[in-house]
C-alpha cells in the first residue's frame, strides 16, 4: 500500500496538585473539572472535533486524543501537536477556574506512559492495511522491527531493577509489554494488536492497531516512528522474499533491547542465530530501499543517523533530535551535576516535567526555546491543525460536517465512518472508504446543516 492512512491515539496522565505538591483532587474529579468546557460543546465527554479528531475521557479518567487520518506522517506530527494545544487550552481554563474559586489546586497533563504509581498509558498507532493481504504474515515480520524500533523512536526514561538499582533505558513501555501479538489491550498488553476493527470497509481494509510505541514529545521521534514503520510495512506488503528475523522470545528480546544503550547485546532468534538490536534495524534499513522512493529520502536519512548515534556513541545530533537521546543528556547530567541517584524524587520530578504538555511550563518547551530540542513544524501548520481536517483523507468530509454543525448550533453525532443528525428521522451517512475526500451525501447533509442554522 503506496499510499496509507494512519493515525495516532494518545493517552495522557493526569494530576492535580496543590502549591506544597500534595494531591488536592483524586483523577476522576480532575477529569471532570477538565472535561467541564468540552461536555458543554457536546454534551459528551466523548466528541470529535473540527479538524476531525477525537477528544474523549478513557478508562481510568485518562484523557486521549486520536488524530484524524492523515496519509502524510508530517501531517499526522502537526495533528499530535495541535491535539497537545487543544488539551492544554482546557487544562489552563480549569486551573483559572480553580484560582477564581480560590482553591489550591492546579491541573497537569502529563504526555508520557508511566505515571510514578506504575500504572501505564498508551499511544497506540493505527495503520490502514488491505485486507486481502495475509495478516498473519505482518506480525512475523513486524514483531523484530517493532522490539528494535525503541532505540531510534523510544522516549527515554529511568527504571528501578527488582534488586534497587537504577538504570536509563531506551523505553519504559517495553516493561508493560506482555505478549507479542493478542487482541487483548490491556489485560495481558500485546505489542500488536489484533482486534478486528477497521473502522472502514471490512471487505477491504483492516486496521493494524500497535501498541508498543513511547509518547513522544520530539516532532522528529514522532514522525519517524511513523514513516519507518510505513516503509517496513510497504516492504512486507510487497511479497518479496524478506530476512527471516523472527525473534525466540520477543518479550524477553524486548526488555533486553531496552536497557542495552549501545545496541551490541545478542538478541536470539528463533533459527537459534543471534543478532544485536542495530543489526536488525540495519537489516530492515537496507532491504526497505527496495520500495522506497525520493519522498522518502528524509525518512532514511534520519534513520541513518538515528542508528548512527547508537552505534558510535556520539549523540550531539541524536541530544537535540530524539526523545530519548535529549533525555538521557538531561536526567543523567542533572543526576552527576547535583550527585543523585537516578532514581531520586528530583530525578522522577524532572522527567514529570519534560512530558508535561504545558508550553510555559514544560520541560520539552523550555529546550526547544533554548535550541536543544527540534522545532521541525512551523507555528501555522500547528496552528492550523487545531481547526482544520488534513484535506487528503476522509477526515476532511468529517471535519466539514464538524465545522458547520457547531457554526449552525445543530446537533450531530458523527464517529470515525458515519455523520448524521441528531434528529427524529435522520439519515446517517457512511464514508467507509478512508481516502475518500468528495460525496454527494455529505454535500447534501452539510446544506441540510447550513438550512437548520439559517
Amino acid at each position: 500500500m503506496r499510499r496509507r492512512v494512519g493515525g495516532l491515539e494518545t493517552e495522557l496522565g493526569l494530576v492535580c496538585v496543590r502549591a506544597d505538591g500534595s494531591r488536592a483532587l483524586e483523577p476522576e474529579a480532575a477529569a471532570r473539572e477538565l472535561f467541564r468546557p468540552v461536555v458543554a460543546m457536546g454534551r459528551s465527554s466523548n466528541v470529535f472535533l473540527r479538524n476531525a479528531a477525537r477528544l474523549y475521557l478513557d478508562v481510568g479518567s485518562h484523557p486521549e486524543y486520536a488524530t484524524a487520518e492523515c496519509d502524510d506522517w508530517w501531517d499526522l506530527v502537526a495533528q499530535d501537536r495541535a491535539g497537545e494545544r487543544v488539551l492544554a487550552d482546557l487544562v489552563d481554563q480549569a486551573n483559572v477556574a480553580f484560582r477564581e474559586r480560590g482553591e489550591d489546586a492546579r491541573i497537569h497533563l502529563i504526555k508520557n506512559n508511566e505515571d510514578s504509581a506504575g500504572n501505564s498509558f498508551g499511544s497506540h498507532e493505527n495503520y490502514l492495511v488491505d485486507r486481502r493481504g495475509e495478516f498473519t504474515r505482518l506480525p512475523q515480520h513486524l514483531l523484530p522491527f517493532l522490539v528494535t524500533r525503541q532505540i531510534i523512536t523510544g522516549s527515554g526514561g529511568v527504571v528501578t531493577e527488582e534488586g534497587g538499582a537504577a538504570r536509563f533505558v531506551f523505553s519504559r513501555r517495553s516493561d508493560q509489554m506482555w505478549e507479542a501479538v493478542s487482541s487483548a489491550t490491556t489485560r495481558t498488553r500485546p505489542i500488536i494488536n489484533t482486534r478486528d476493527e477497521p473502522h472502514g470497509d471490512p471487505t477491504r481494509f483492516r486496521r493494524l492497531h500497535v501498541i508498543v510505541g513511547d509518547s513522544t514529545m520530539s516532532e522528529v521521534s514522532t514522525h519517524l516512528r511513523f514513516a519507518t514503520t510505513d516503509l517496513v510495512l510497504r516492504l512486507i506488503e510487497s511479497g518479496r522474499s524478506l530476512d527471516d528475523l523472527r525473534l525466540q522470545d520477543p518479550i524477553t528480546a524486548i526488555r533486553a533491547v531496552s536497557r542495552d544503550l549501545t545496541g551490541q547485546a545478542p538478541v536470539a532468534l528463533e533459527d537459534g542465530r543471534t543478532l544485536t538490536a542495530l543489526e536488525i534495524q540495519r537489516r530492515f534499513r537496507a532491504q526497505v530501499e527496495r520500495v522506497a522512493d525520493d519522498a522518502d529520502a528524509e525518512v532514511l536519512e534520519t534513520w541513518d543517523r538515528a542508528l548512527d548515534a547508537v552505534e558510535t556513541g556520539d549523540r550531539s545530533w541524536a541530544a537535540t533530535h530524539l526523545d530519548w537521546a535529549i533525555k538521557e543528556r538531561l536526567l543523567t547530567g542533572a543526576a552527576q551535576r547535583h550527585g543523585l541517584a537516578l532514581d531520586s524524587p528530583q530525578i522522577q520530578r524532572l522527567e514529570m516535567a519534560y512530558h508535561d504538555i504545558d508550553r510555559g511550563a514544560g520541560l520539552f518547551f523550555a529546550l526547544q526555546r533554548r535550541g536543544q530540542a527540534p522545532s521541525i513544524l512551523p507555528e501555522e501548520r500547528i496552528e492550523a491543525a487545531r481547526t482544520t481536517a488534513p484535506t487528503t483523507t476522509r477526515a476532511h468530509l468529517r471535519g466539514q460536517v464538524v465545522t458547520a454543525a457547531q457554526e449552525a448550533g445543530v446537533d450531530h453525532v458523527v464517529d470515525w465512518t458515519t455523520l448524521r443528525l441528531s434528529r427524529q428521522g435522520a439519515m446517517p451517512v457512511q464514508i467507509l472508504d478512508p481516502f475518500e475526500t468528495e460525496n454527494a451525501a455529505v454535500e447534501r447533509l452539510l446544506a441540510e446543516i447550513r438550512a437548520a442554522g439559517a
